[in-house]
């Protein structure tokens, strides 16, 4: 029998009591001895006995649970049951959301072991583990904006709310972005917007960068120079058009390893939530999250 530690977010738009029953009745009758885990507002506890950790949550639980690992998230696998507003990871490898069909396929998965499963490189921002994205600038703004009791109600489109209430205040910074690129080039310019991207999806099911993914060893760095309400709307009408954003000089993408900023840049926006620390560089933790799928 294999231990399974269930950390849920009891406090997630899509959160159900019923579905969280029904998916540890689901996972116990395919032989996994289950610890249901709440989080809190300190973030995600942990049993320390578990072969394996499920997140019941979406990006934000996930990467709560990677940083309450620690140096053992390279060594205790992961599976996402989803139960958050946008679920990125998840999305991209395909966990289905009905608890039954989640554990059958979930069992057989564990059973074929872990060469068959989802090796991801771990990028952190300062000490902050990033798991599926982040951003700075009009973006991050919007997410600071956010109403907590509106997106429990309308999920991701709160964040819509958000972006055309801040329409009547646009934020503009610039920052100087500095850093080196997959084949160890350096580079350095100026940007008023980034977004960095490790998981192929981005605000739902929207790719930015064809080269995105969470088994590459490497960050996508999208960056507008001019971060204007025309461009950044621009930006979205092409990303939901599935147009080449690169190649109609809408912003400028580019796989690094490492990426730095000449300052402290708040607010930031990480996995879908508020980050006010400061933080100047994104690099590889040398760590390899292991998804069960």
């Amino acid at each position: 029998m294999s231990r399974l530690d269930l950390v849920y977010n009891p406090v997630s738009g899509s959160f159900r009591q019923a579905h969280l029953d029904a998916l540890v009745a689901a996972l116990e009758r395919h032989g996994f001895i289950v610890s249901a885990m709440p989080t809190t507002a300190q973030g995600a506890r942990l049993s320390g006995q578990a072969d394996l950790v499920c997140v019941h949550g979406g990006d934000g639980t996930l990467r709560d649970v990677v940083q309450a690992l620690g140096e053992d998230a390279g060594r205790v696998p992961l599976c996402i049951a989803s139960s958050g507003t946008i679920n990125l990871v998840a999305r991209e490898l395909g966990y289905p959301r009905e608890p039954e069909r989640f554990a059958v396929e979930l069992r057989a998965a564990w059973d074929r072991g872990a060469e068959s499963w989802v090796h991801s490189p771990l990028y952190r921002l300062g000490e902050m583990p990033v798991v599926s994205c982040l951003s700075i600038g009009p973006d991050s703004h919007a997410v600071a904006r956010v109403d907590g009791k509106l997106k429990r109600r309308i999920g991701r489109y709160a964040y819509v709310v958000a972006l055309l209430q801040q329409m009547r205040d646009w934020p503009r910074a610039t920052m100087t972005v500095r850093g080196e690129l997959t084949d160890g080039e350096r580079f350095e310019y100026e940007a008023e917007a980034a977004i960095v991207s490790h998981a192929a999806l981005y605000a739902g099911p929207f790719r930015l960068s064809p080269q995105a993914a969470l088994a590459a060893d490497s960050v996508e760095l999208i960056t507008l120079r001019r971060s204007t309400r025309l461009g950044t709307i621009a930006l979205s009408l092409a990303v939901m058009l599935r147009l080449p954003v690169a190649r109609l000089g809408i912003a400028e993408i580019r796989s690094c390893r490492r990426i730095e900023f000449d300052r402290c840049v708040t607010p930031v926006q990480v996995d879908g939530d508020l980050m006010p620390e400061c933080a100047y560089a994104i690099a590889p933790s040398g760590l390899t999250l292991r998804y069960v799928v």
